[in-house]
């Protein structure tokens, strides 16, 4: 063989690249145990950070919502002297803007009315919040004025006539940021204050930190709550891993063990089926010879001899003919004509009915007779009939 020839051989029997292809899958989809396990440490790692960073989230998260839903108290103390209550709030801060918004910081003040004055008519309960760094300074009537004309968001003003002695009352406000002054005093009509025989407790409630804190405790949540959803989904994969791996050892373990069983063989030689406990059974064969049928008249091979000797000199008679001569003979005889008429000869799927004195009719297998009357002749074979 030339060395062309086998170059072409080696040719043709080298192995395809797609064959190449399959081989390089199936050897890269053949999982690394010590890159399964890498994989495994890394997720649980992970995993870990994850809820670290859930709590620490939701830490932080819970830590500002209390800044933000729990109120600064205060305590208002009343004057008997002026007959007024008077407090600085001090400075008020918050990312608000000039003007009334959401951002704005919720202020509320409790007035309990301990003694109401004795005039007994027009007495109303006035309520001033007003933007001034001392409650004391002269120019706090201006503001007082400003706030009475309900135009202006920094000096607020709220009334109440005709207020109870016993009962509490409470005036809600939104404050910008600033340094206010909060005054609750009794006046008459003429707007002068009531200060005998009047006693009030006024105390206040300011949330300075629930748009500051609350806002980014919204944050902070949010961001917990996808932490959890990765910490999840890590898990997730964590957990599938560690079942295809689970069910990896165990088809090792089943593979051991079989291989293991096919190196030690049967145990023994297989064990004989057990077979039959003795000879068949005979079955019981005729107890006699067959019983013969008993006729009451002679045979009917005389009869049919003994008829067609004695009439068989004309033509066949009619069958009109034949039902008289029937009626007139010995019961014994019509009963054996009577058989032997019943004699159906079968010859090329065609029948041979026998008509009595030794004549056949041929009936046709669509159920017709033929027009023909027939004769046994000594072979046994059926003839037309000549005269």
């Amino acid at each position: 063989m030339s060395e062309e020839d086998l170059d072409d051989t080696g040719e043709d029997f080298s192995p395809s690249e797609e064959d190449e292809v399959d081989s390089v899958q199936v050897v890269d989809s053949t999982p690394d145990p010590q890159k399964v396990e890498d994989k495994i440490k890394s997720l649980k790692d992970a995993i870990k950070k994850s809820r670290w960073n859930v709590f620490l989230l939701l830490g932080v998260s819970l830590v500002l919502f209390g800044f933000a839903l729990f109120p600064l108290t205060m305590s208002v103390p009343y004057d008997d002297l002026w007959g007024t209550s008077e407090k600085d709030l001090g400075y008020v801060w918050g990312p608000s803007s000039p003007g009334e918004d959401f951002l704005d910081v919720p202020f509320e003040l409790e007035v309990e009315i301990v003694r109401a004055p004795s005039v007994a008519d027009n007495v109303t309960l006035e309520v001033y919040v007003l933007k001034a760094k001392d409650c004391q300074d002269l120019s706090l009537s201006e503001l007082e004025v400003i706030a009475r004309g309900g135009n202006s968001h920094n000096n607020q003003f709220t009334s109440l006539e005709s207020p109870l002695e016993g009962e509490t009352y409470t005036f809600d406000f939104d404050l910008d940021m600033g340094h206010y002054c909060t005054k609750v005093q009794f006046v008459d009509s003429k707007g002068e204050t009531l200060k005998q025989n009047t006693k009030l407790s006024v105390n206040g409630k300011l949330w300075p930190n629930q748009v500051v804190t609350g806002l980014p405790g919204i944050v902070f949540l949010g961001l917990s709550i996808f932490a959890f959803i990765g910490s999840q989904k890590k898990s997730a994969k964590l957990k599938s891993i560690l079942e295809k791996r689970k069910v990896s050892e165990e088809q090792l373990i089943l593979e051991a063990v079989s291989a293991e069983k096919i190196a030690q063989g049967p145990s023994g030689p297989p064990k004989s089926a057990e077979g039959p406990s003795g000879p068949p059974q005979s079955s019981s064969g005729p107890s006699g010879p067959p019983q013969k049928e008993q006729r009451s008249g002679p045979p009917q091979s005389m009869v049919s001899q003994e008829t067609s000797a004695s009439k068989r000199s004309g033509p066949p008679p009619t069958s009109s003919a034949l039902e008289p001569e029937a009626e007139n003979e010995n019961p014994t005889n019509s009963v054996a004509e009577g058989e032997s008429t019943q004699e159906v000869v079968s010859s090329d799927q065609s029948t041979y009915e026998s008509a009595g004195n030794g004549y056949f009719y041929r009936k046709m297998p669509d159920g017709t007779y033929e027009q023909v009357i027939y004769v046994q002749s000594a072979d046994g074979t059926y003839v037309p009939y000549q005269q």
